[in-house]
């Protein structure tokens, strides 16, 4: 080692010991709870994190999305498993199984989550695109006063059916979203009206509270249970129950035809509030302040019944000529 080479070296060891000293100096002025690591240890002792991880950092009660990744594609939901054939194939299992706009949601969910971690994990190539499903029309059901009174008369097997029946009918009576309905108490009620606001929207909603909803809140247990499951559960009830008639619907871009309860899910009770209260003629701004609606036209989307019994003078013009 030559002259100069050894001056250097020297240097830099001296320059490295004052910076050893410095960061002593500054770490006994800490608590020794608050302890600085040296960049090295941190880089050394850092973890990646893993996709599920990461989801419920950021979505902890929809970890059912992830089980319905792995379930449509029978491996693990990892980083490394995610390809854009596994990412359709996991919309396919979503369409076949909720409603779209429900697939769109839980779609919007995973791509927000992948988005965030797009610089730190190689991702296929156009996994936004497969997670941003085409909208299409659709049509669905409503149940009326009389099969929403069967569920009120069914005799629930368990705690995890008398909850979905009664959340149900809560919404069903009321118009809210089943995340506004797991919030309510009993501060939410007003003498004969229940008071809330909108989660999602932010809109308060002043609704006439039925005696039976007024029962469910006041005796209600809470029970921890995923989309996916409550849905399978109120379509068991639904069967249960008789609601069976022939109908036909058209959904995921096809005709589809079966009996009523297949195509129930939780979204069904907001649609039979707004339905039912379009037939007893309620007006559709009046439903969308129940609903928790921005606007009528939103509502009108959730009128599902044909339209309700004509005026005499509309009668007459029909049967005219």
């Amino acid at each position: 080692m030559n002259f100069i080479s050894k001056i250097f070296r020297r240097k830099k060891n001296e320059n490295k010991g004052e910076s050893s000293a410095a960061n002593a100096e500054f770490q006994s002025t800490l608590p020794q709870n608050e302890l600085v690591k040296n960049p090295d240890e941190l880089e050394e002792t850092a973890q990646p994190t893993t996709l599920k991880e990461a989801f419920r950092a950021k979505y902890p009660a929809y970890m059912n999305i992830l089980n319905m990744f792995e379930a449509a594609n029978l491996c693990d939901a990892t980083w490394e498993n995610l390809t854009k054939v596994r990412l359709q194939r996991f919309i396919d299992y979503m369409g076949e199984r909720l409603s779209p706009n429900s697939v769109n949601q839980y779609a919007a969910k995973l791509k927000s989550v992948l988005n965030l971690y797009a610089d730190e994990v190689l991702l296929p190539r156009g996994y936004a695109k497969v997670l941003t499903p085409k909208k299409v029309t659709s049509t669905a059901v409503f149940l009326s006063e009389s099969e929403l009174q069967k569920l009120i008369d069914y005799t629930p097997k368990n705690e995890r059916e008398r909850y979905v029946r009664n959340m149900f009918v809560t919404c069903a009576f009321c118009g809210m979203r089943h995340s506004d309905a797991v919030r309510l108490n009993e501060s939410n009620i007003n003498g004969d009206s229940l008071q809330y606001v909108s989660v999602k929207t932010k809109i308060q909603a002043i609704v006439p509270l039925k005696p039976i909803v007024r029962e469910y809140i006041l005796n209600r247990t809470d029970v921890s249970i995923d989309d996916t499951t409550y849905n399978r559960i109120i379509r068991n009830i639904c069967k249960k129950v008789g609601i069976a008639d022939k109908v036909k619907v058209f959904k995921a871009g096809k005709e589809c035809e079966g009996e009523k309860w297949e195509y129930i899910s939780s979204h069904t009770a907001r649609r039979s509030c707004a339905s039912n209260l379009y037939l007893k003629g309620l007006d559709l701004y009046t439903i969308s302040r129940f609903l928790g609606h921005s606007s009528a036209d939103m509502t009108a989307k959730y009128i599902c019944c044909g339209i309700r019994e004509l005026p005499q003078e509309a009668k007459e013009y029909f049967s005219g000529f």
